[in-house]
């Protein structure tokens, strides 16, 4: 170390040294100026995404809501005993503010499927009511809204869920239920009802089988009878 003792002796050597010194500390508050820039917009952009996060949270928050008012419509009956809806058909207004490009692609995905589901939905039961439904309960009509819209709603939860676990938002509390537990139980319910109504179905169909060849097989040995020679 020697020759650095003498080269910084040297007025040559003060100066290389000053330069050095000088350079080293300007980009070291490059450096640093440069990694606090990069922080800032890491963080300006965190909260951005969060923003964003929390404007479809908040959508999929309402469309729980409505899906659970149909789930639980208590229904109108009129003066002849026909059951009416109450509950209003959900629908899904997406935040003029939201900016899809913050939002990760899959939930993104899931999210713009939903408008197609609700479409679905109506169009499924509207089927129902006109073809297969009938006075004055209409319970299949009510099944299938309350089965469309069960998992239509999961599929909002589900996607809430994503966004509390990877953005931090919060949404409301219920109290009173869980709207995941009510739209898995009411989908299981009302997939157990139906296994139930096509086993019924079945055993129907199965009697009237068992029954038309018994009465065929009867109807033969009749005939068989009557075209039998007199005496045999």
């Amino acid at each position: 170390m020697d020759w650095l003792t003498a080269f910084a002796k040297d007025d040559f050597g003060k100066v290389v040294i000053t330069v050095c010194g000088t350079l080293l500390v300007t980009l070291f508050g490059v450096f640093l100026g440069g990694l606090k820039d990069i922080f800032t917009d890491w963080w300006k952009r965190r909260r951005l995404i969060r923003y964003h996060a929390m404007l479809l949270a908040t959508t999929m928050d309402q469309l729980i809501d409505d899906c659970m008012n149909v789930v639980f419509d208590p229904k109108h009956e009129d003066d002849e005993g026909v059951a009416h809806a109450t509950a209003p058909t959900p629908r899904i207004e997406w935040p003029s503010a939201l900016d899809w490009a913050s939002i990760p692609s899959d939930l993104m995905y899931r999210s713009l499927l939903i408008p197609g589901m609700i479409k679905s939905a109506e169009e499924s039961a509207s089927f129902v009511a006109e073809h297969v439904a009938g006075p004055p309960d209409y319970s299949e009509y009510f099944e299938e809204l309350e089965d469309r819209y069960s998992k239509i709603g999961l599929s909002a939860v589900h996607i809430l869920n994503r966004l509390r676990d990877d953005y931090g938002v919060e949404f409301q509390e219920r109290e009173h239920h869980d709207p995941q537990h009510t739209f898995e139980a009411t989908i299981v319910k009302i997939k157990k009802s139906r296994e139930a109504q096509k086993a019924k179905q079945a055993e129907f169909f199965a009697r009237m089988e068992k029954s038309r060849k018994e009465r065929q097989e009867r109807e033969m040995r009749e005939q068989a009878a009557v075209k039998q020679p007199a005496g045999t």
